[in-house]
């Protein structure tokens, strides 16, 4: 009798003559999920030419790590064991922290298998989670993994055993690798979805920038000294989860048969635990991955009241808005503000104290140009500017407004205090100079690239971890491009910037003054003009690669 609410299959289309049944087993659904990943990674790279062009870039890169890897675990073999074992030991160490830490610090983490949009597929948890570590292991990151693990046999081709526990322990090593990724994910997603962790990683990202420079310190003052304990540091870290791979095959070369099996246990118990912690975390976590940061309405129209009421006033206050309240902004700008002060602490290191002011210039570059990824963080919201018909030069001007406000007061302000600090108030307009040709021409150069380029970013409100494919190696030629165009227009002021710190003629240093001014300002003006008349003629495509890309 067939289940209520629930159609019996007609006889004229039920498997006749013993007909092969669809397979809805595990294997076949992790099959699907992991077609299901090349299948959008695919269908993605063909609609966006650039990623594709990055996907294809990144690719190249990839097997360039690994050549030099080989190269590297060559000659290792020539080492002294015990030296080549600590080496290996350290590295593969290293390799799983950073597949563990990668979440953190970067957003290029394919998450096309996100665990958030697969909590209504009528599977298993243990079997969605299977696809995703299936679908991960066959991504560029994890296929080069493999391959590096398995090329640890180099080093040890003198011992067979060695060579054949090195090759057979290589998918465990890159599984081990991508569970504790997928397990640092899922670990973090529910409290990405919370701005108040999100400011918290900032804030971490910024102490460690700012105590970068004590650190490297320590540890080149203290490298002679720990060089002697590396090998009994390297010992302790093999019969951890983290080194007891790697380990195997050293013991093996060794003839240490019995400790070898110990540490097998260790390697083959690692990626089972980080499995059933993985799992177990997600089945806590249904119900919470897709939620969003809760949203607390505020009172009154904001800053859209403060700036004049035309399209272009409107512009600048959302866009002012995203700068004080997106954590994206927020985190960029709190970043590039304290590059003075690791910039001053190499100075006083290396007594090159031009160092300090110099980092003004790096301050106007990357507030200056922050304005090219605008469009891309907008998301869908930009299909306003083409609902209402704004105008290609007020889209332009608003973003540059409100982009003004932050970027000139804290540029001015770093080039003034650092100019103190060292005492060359002789030389503030010619700094001043190249940071008004440098910031005024950013402004250009971004009016420009942001009309032409969408680049993958992660979206409002989107898993902080979220990336697209090619979408790391795009963002890299972006900058590239945006930043070589940026020094080009900016050499007549370089130029005069160079010959007014050689000479210290006052008329050098006025003239860069001017010079800086008065070409950034046409710069400026040029590249507006240009953005304006390529969004105008480009806006819905814009749009639709907006869309496409969220």
């Amino acid at each position: 009798m067939a289940e209520p609410g629930v159609a019996p299959i007609p006889h004229s289309i039920a498997p006749l003559g013993g007909a092969a049944q669809p397979r809805t087993g595990a294997l076949a659904r992790i099959r699907v999920l992991v077609r299901l990943r090349f299948r959008v990674m695919w269908n993605t790279l063909t609609r966006h030419t650039w990623q594709l062009v990055g996907a294809i870039i990144g690719a190249l890169y990839g097997l360039g790590v690994l050549g030099m890897v080989l190269v590297g675990l060559i000659t290792a073999s020539g080492l002294d064991p015990q030296l080549a074992r600590t080496v290996l030991i350290f590295g593969g160490a290293a390799l799983i922290l950073g597949w563990m830490l990668g979440p953190i610090v970067s957003s290029g983490m394919d998450r096309t298998l996100d665990p958030a949009r697969l909590v209504m597929f009528p599977m298993s948890a243990g079997t969605q989670l299977s696809g995703i570590v299936a679908a991960s292991l066959l991504g560029v990151p994890g296929i080069v993994t493999l391959l590096v693990s398995a090329a640890t046999a180099a080093t040890w081709f003198r011992s067979p055993a060695a060579v054949v526990a090195a090759i057979l322990l290589a998918p465990v090593a890159a599984l081990t690798c991508v569970l504790a990724c997928q397990l640092m994910i899922t670990a973090l997603s529910r409290a990405t979805s919370s701005r108040r962790f999100r400011e918290i990683i900032g804030g971490i990202v910024i102490l460690l920038l700012v105590c970068a420079g004590p650190i490297l310190a320590a540890v080149t003052d203290g490298a002679a000294t720990f060089a002697e304990r590396l090998p009994a540091v390297a010992e302790g870290i093999s019969w951890s989860p983290l080194g007891a791979v790697w380990a195997v095959p050293a013991e093996l070369a060794r003839g240490a048969w019995g400790i070898a099996a110990l540490k097998l246990l260790i390697a083959l118990a690692t990626p089972l635990a980080l499995f059933f912690a993985w799992r177990s975390l997600y089945r806590a976590s249904l119900g919470t991955l897709s939620e969003g940061s809760r949203m607390t309405a505020a009172r009154g129209a904001g800053w859209f009241a403060r700036f004049p009421d035309t399209p272009r006033g409107a512009v600048a206050a959302r866009a002012f808005t995203y700068w004080l309240r997106d954590p994206r902004y927020l985190q960029s700008l709190l970043v590039v503000l304290v590059l003075p002060v690791l910039f001053a602490f190499v100075a006083n290191s290396t007594g090159a104290t031009i160092m300090l002011p110099g980092s003004t210039v790096l301050v106007a570059v990357m507030l200056s140009l922050s304005t090219f990824t605008d469009i891309s963080y907008d998301g869908t919201a930009f299909s306003t500017h083409i609902l209402r018909g704004v105008r290609g030069v007020d889209d332009r001007l608003g973003r540059i407004w409100a982009n003004a406000i932050i970027a000139v007061p804290a540029v001015v302000i770093v080039a003034i205090v650092t100019t103190a600090i060292v005492g060359r108030f002789d030389q503030l307009p010619t700094l001043l100079g190249l940071t008004a040709a440098v910031t005024l021409g950013g402004f250009g150069v971004a009016s420009v690239c942001s009309a032409l380029f969408v680049m993958p970013v992660p979206q409002s409100g989107e898993n902080p971890f979220a990336s697209k494919p090619g979408a790391g190696m795009l963002s890299l030629i972006g900058m590239v491009g945006s930043y070589g165009s940026l020094a080009v227009v900016a050499l007549p002021t370089i130029g005069l910037t160079i010959a007014a710190g050689v000479t210290g003629q006052p008329l050098f240093i006025w003239l860069t003054l001017a010079v800086g001014l008065v070409s950034g300002a046409l710069v400026c003006w040029l590249g507006v003009r240009w953005g304006a008349a390529i969004y105008d003629r480009k806006a819905p495509e814009l749009l639709a690669r907006v869309v496409a890309q969220g």
